[in-house]
């Protein structure tokens, strides 16, 4: 295979992660309920962006240490380093309601398994307790250690 290739097929799972963050931020910048009762779509639902949102930070955490995070306290320095970066960009509000994300959650339980993380979360919103468990596996991008996550039977 060439190395053009080769490395555009590397790069995928990264393009797709850009471009679903951008149709987050694209769908939030409306309104968030149609006439009709419900998101305008499942990047504007607030489940969804949250769970989003805390499995990058898992996933970014262990890029930057190479180790998972095992604490709500590791977390919240990776989400303060991230904010740091990010500040420039955004307005005040949108800081604050960032500052804020991981006081969402009612449940964070981090736990290593052999070299992978189990990671279980809760929260409510809308009426509704949304709780789920993800298994991390050691990855060389964030990107991929999302793809991996999400990705049923083909690892």
């Amino acid at each position: 295979m060439n190395a053009t290739i080769h490395n555009a097929l590397k790069r995928g799972p990264q393009f797709v992660t850009v471009l679903t963050l951008l149709a987050c931020t694209a769908a939030s910048c409306g309104p968030r309920h149609s006439a009709m009762s419900g998101p305008r779509c499942a990047f504007a639902d607030p489940e969804i962006t949250t769970s989003m949102g805390i499995c990058s930070l898992v996933a970014e955490y262990y890029v930057a240490h190479r180790e998972w995070p095992l604490s709500k306290a590791q977390l919240e320095d990776q989400d303060r380093h991230l904010l740091e970066k990010a500040t420039a960009q955004m307005s005040a509000e949108e800081a604050r309601e960032l500052s804020a994300f991981l006081n969402r959650f009612t449940l964070l339980d981090l736990r290593k398994s052999g070299e992978n993380l189990v990671f279980h979360y809760r929260f409510k919103i809308e009426r509704k307790t949304v709780d789920q468990r993800v298994r991390f596996r050691p990855r060389p991008t964030a990107d991929e250690i999302l793809q991996a996550a999400t990705a049923k039977g083909y690892d």
